[in-house]
C-alpha cells in the first residue's frame, strides 16, 4: 500500500474515509474474524462531536483522518479502545504503521494549544502541518525524538540488555535517544559506552521505523565490539551479555525493528559459518 500525506483531501474522494479515532493513547478498532478492524464510517459519524480532528492523507487514493474523543467517550457496541501495542500482531502491519502516525499528529496538536514561550493560544495554519503563535511568533511542529539502536557483534556472537520494563525474559539491542548536538554515531557511540560499558567500531546503517510510543523514530545499526568489559549501567540495564546466534533468548515482538534488526544480524552470521564448513 502506498501512502500520500496531506494537509487537505482532493476533491473526487469517493469511498468513505479510513478514520483514526482515539481516545486518549487508545484507537478505536472493532473485533473481525481475523483480529482486529478500524470502525466503518458510519460508526464514526454517529460517535459524538471530536475535540479535534485532521487529515492524514490518502491511502492507496482512500481519505485517512484522525480524530480524538473526549476521555469519557464510551465504545459503540461492538467496538473497544486498545493501546497500539496491545493490537502488535492483531492489526494490519500498514494500518498500524499509519495509525502511530495519526496517534503523534494528534498528541501533538492536543499538548501544543498554548504558546510555550508567552503562553497565548496558538493557531493552525493551512499550509502546513504546525501550529503557530500570533502574538510572539513562535512555530512548533509535531515533535520526533531521535532514538539509536546498536547490535553489537563480537565473532560470532551478539550483544544484548534487558530492560527492567521489558517483558520477563526478554532481551534487546542497545537503544538510547540522541542528545542535542550529537550525530547518529557519536550518539550510538556514547549510549552502548553507558550502557554496557563496550566500546564499538565499524558502525554501518540497517533501517529505521517510525516509533509512536510516544513520538520515536528508531534509526537502527550493526557495529562491532572494540575493546572494553560488559559492566551494566545501574538502574537502567537489568542483564547485559553476550549470546550465541544459535542461543538466543526471547526477542521483541516481530513488528519492532529491534527484532528485524537481530534476525537479520544472527542470519547474517550463520550464513557466514556454514560458508565456511
Amino acid at each position: 500500500m502506498e501512502f500520500l500525506p496531506l494537509l487537505t483531501l482532493p476533491d473526487g474522494c469517493k469511498d468513505a474515509p479510513l478514520w483514526f479515532v482515539f481516545r486518549g493513547n487508545a484507537l478505536l478498532v472493532a473485533a473481525g474474524a481475523n483480529g482486529y478492524r478500524l470502525p466503518q464510517d458510519d460508526t464514526v459519524t454517529a460517535l459524538p462531536a471530536p475535540l479535534r480532528r485532521h487529515v492524514l492523507g490518502l491511502l492507496d487514493d482512500r481519505a485517512c483522518c484522525s480524530a480524538e474523543l473526549n476521555p469519557e467517550a464510551a465504545p459503540p457496541p461492538g467496538h473497544e479502545f486498545l493501546t497500539l501495542r496491545a493490537l502488535f500482531g492483531r492489526f494490519d502491519e500498514a494500518l498500524l504503521a499509519l495509525a502511530g502516525r495519526a496517534f503523534q499528529i494528534i498528541d501533538w496538536d492536543r499538548t501544543h494549544q498554548y504558546c510555550g514561550r508567552c503562553g497565548s493560544p496558538t493557531q493552525l495554519r493551512d499550509h502546513e502541518r504546525v501550529r503557530t503563535c500570533p502574538a510572539c511568533g513562535l512555530s512548533v511542529y509535531p515533535r520526533i525524538a531521535p532514538v539509536v539502536m546498536g547490535l553489537v557483534r563480537r565473532g560470532q556472537d551478539l550483544l544484548l540488555a534487558r530492560s527492567p520494563h521489558f517483558a520477563p525474559g526478554v532481551y534487546s539491542a542497545i537503544a538510547g535517544y540522541c542528545e542535542a548536538g550529537e550525530n547518529l554515531e557519536t550518539a550510538l557511540q556514547r549510549e552502548i559506552r553507558e550502557e554496557v560499558g563496550v566500546e564499538v567500531e565499524d558502525i554501518r546503517y540497517f533501517r529505521s521505523q517510525s516509533w509512536p510510543f510516544p513520538h520515536s523514530l528508531m534509526i537502527a545499526f550493526t557495529c562491532r565490539y572494540r575493546s572494553g568489559h560488559v559492566v551494566p549501567q545501574p538502574d537502567e540495564i537489568e542483564d547485559a551479555r553476550w549470546f550465541s546466534v544459535d542461543a538466543l533468548p526471547p526477542l521483541p515482538h516481530p513488528v519492532s525493528i529491534a527484532r528485524q534488526l537481530i534476525e537479520a544480524g544472527a542470519e547474517l552470521i550463520r550464513g557466514e559459518t556454514h560458508e565456511t564448513h
